[in-house]
Parts: C-alpha cells; structure tokens; sequence
C-alpha cells in the first residue's frame, strides 16, 4: 500500500484538505517553493517548516503566498 500524506492547503481559493500519496506530496511541495509568488510547508505534527517529507511525515500544511494590496 502506497505511503499517504494529509494535505492541508491553505491559498488563494480557501482551505483545501486531501489526502494524496508521498509522490503527489512531494510534487506539491516543489511547486510550493518553485512558485514565483512563494509559499511555505510545515510539518502538521511539529509545525516546523520543511523542505522535504521525511519519513515521520503524516500531514503537511501547505501556505500559499498572497500579496494584498491597497
């Protein structure tokens, strides 16, 4: 059985929540910090921010970056 990861995703359309595989999750994360925009992902455990998905890693919470203005 393939290795799941609950995504909390935070970002310009409201709070999405899903549940995808490690694959997918680590897509998600790259294109998180590859965006020009910007964007962090925290471990949903210890809440700290990450640049990768260890093996302990269970959720991520995924901010996207919005820039308000005025």
């Amino acid at each position: 059985m393939a290795r799941m990861i609950k995504m909390h995703i935070l970002g310009r359309n409201g709070l999405e929540i899903k549940e995808v595989d490690l694959q997918e999750a680590e897509r998600i994360l790259k294109e998180t910090y590859a965006d020009p925009l910007g964007g962090l992902v925290a471990d949903g455990k210890t809440r700290e921010i990450i640049w990768g998905i260890g093996p302990d890693v269970e959720e991520l919470f995924v901010i996207d970056q919005m820039i308000g203005g005025g």
